[in-house]
Order: structure tokens, then C-alpha cells, then sequence
């Protein structure tokens, strides 16, 4: 596998992206939400793939992140879900709102998504729903105005260093409440680390 590519970002649209990596110039399908976030054209940058290999065709999809990689590997693995199918479900709702409705089974908010079905919808639950490990927050109110970063972040850093996201929660929630839920990510995460149990 093509663990990623390295290289100057040559021409870039909603769904493809063409890295000019060392003269030679790849052709990656991307999703739109990848899209978004991609830097100008001339810009180098390392982009995450996944080849995909069939008898008349090789074609590699790229990502940002690792973790929108690891959900496009989990959706491909369900059976009717194809690469081309599974990055145009993750075009159509963030990674965190999609590992959330996978793990608390919500089959109707799943099939809201262009692309889903209700039977579909229910074989991914049932396929890959051990598989995902959630980061994002489940707190609906609250306020993330005041942040120059994702609040998927802070779960990520945290989790890593083995605190819950139970633990995470509680802590954004009272800083939420206080008003002081602000800042750049490193002075949010002293002001948990300060009182998280």
C-alpha cells in the first residue's frame, strides 16, 4: 500500500486532486470535505491514500487525516459499499457526526445521508461498529465560537494521553459554563489538564 504522497499541489477540484510529486503528477480522488480544506495550488504538501486495486484499474483516493482514512477503510469493508460510494457518504457529513450515529446505532440520522439507505445503514452498524472509536464531543451546547481550532482536537490529544471521553466531556461542559471555553488549543488543554479527574 501507498502509505502517502509528498509533493506540490498542481491542480486541485472538488473531487480530484493532482500531485506533482519529484516530476511525477498523481491523480487522487478526494472528498469534497477534503476539498475545503486543502491549501492553494503550488503549495507541497503530504496527503494519506488508499489504493485501491482491481483487475482492469488502479486508482488512489487521498485524505487529510488519518482518521477520515480509517472510516473510508471501515465503510469499504461493508459489504455493497465500494471506495467511489464510501468517499461520496464521507462528502456528505463530518467524521465525527458519522462515527457518533455509528456507535449510539442511530440507523434514521445514517439514512439522512445521500447515499444511505435504511438496510445500508443497518449493515454498516452491525459491521463496523466495534471498530470505531469516537473522539468527538457529544456536547450539542456548546459554545465553540471562541476557538481557532476543531474541538475534535481536544478529544484526540486527551485520548491519547489516556484520559475518557467521559472525563473530556465533563471538563469542556464546566469550561463551557464558565466562559472561559476560549483560546488557541494548547491553552485550552492546560486549562482541562488543570482540572480534569
Amino acid at each position: 500500500m501507498i502509505e502517502s504522497i509528498h509533493g506540490v499541489i498542481e491542480r486541485k477540484e472538488p473531487t480530484m486532486l493532482f500531485i506533482n510529486a519529484n516530476g511525477f503528477v498523481f491523480n487522487l480522488s478526494i472528498c469534497i470535505r477534503e476539498y475545503e480544506k486543502l491549501p492553494s495550488v503550488g503549495t507541497d504538501i503530504t496527503i494519506l491514500t488508499y489504493l485501491n486495486v482491481r483487475e482492469d484499474l488502479m486508482e488512489l483516493y487521498g485524505f487529510i487525516d488519518k482518521e477520515r482514512r480509517d472510516l473510508f477503510i471501515n465503510l469499504i469493508s461493508v459489504s455493497g459499499i465500494g471506495p467511489r460510494t464510501a468517499i461520496n457518504l464521507l462528502s456528505n457529513a463530518s467524521v465525527a457526526a458519522f462515527k457518533e450515529n455509528i456507535v449510539n446505532e442511530d440507523i434514521k440520522s445514517l439514512s439522512l445521508i445521500p447515499g444511505i439507505g435504511p438496510k445500508t445503514a443497518q449493515r454498516i452498524v452491525i459491521d463496523i461498529k466495534e471498530k470505531i472509536v469516537v473522539t468527538g464531543s457529544t456536547n450539542q451546547d456548546i459554545d465553540s465560537s471562541k476557538l481557532n481550532f476543531n474541538v475534535d482536537d481536544i478529544y484526540t490529544a486527551l485520548s491519547s494521553l489516556g484520559y475518557k471521553k467521559s472525563q473530556i466531556d465533563k471538563v469542556i461542559k464546566k469550561l463551557n459554563q464558565d466562559g472561559d471555553f476560549e483560546g488557541n488549543i494548547e491553552d485550552v488543554i492546560k486549562k482541562i489538564l488543570s482540572i480534569i479527574r
